[in-house]
């Protein structure tokens, strides 16, 4: 994994497994979150991200830490 990809890895483990709030996101009951709500909120708090780059990180992590939900609306 690049540096780069490993870097938006780490934000994305931290956000969506110890701090959503930090990003102002929330879970649904099964910690499930929008794809769109975690680009946006992401976005306003200084982290570009999009679906490509979500996917990249997601197929390429050794540690199988995040997965997409069948209809790649939820991470």
């Amino acid at each position: 994994m690049s540096q780069s990809l490993d870097k938006v890895s780490k934000f994305l483990s931290f956000v969506l497994r110890h701090q959503p709030e930090a990003i102002g996101i929330n879970l649904d009951s099964e910690g499930w979150v929008e794809i769109e709500n975690l680009i946006y909120q992401a976005g306003i708090n200084g982290t570009k991200l999009d679906l490509g780059l979500i996917e990249q990180v997601v197929s390429t992590s050794d540690k199988k830490r995040l997965t997409l939900s069948e209809c790649k609306r939820k991470i």
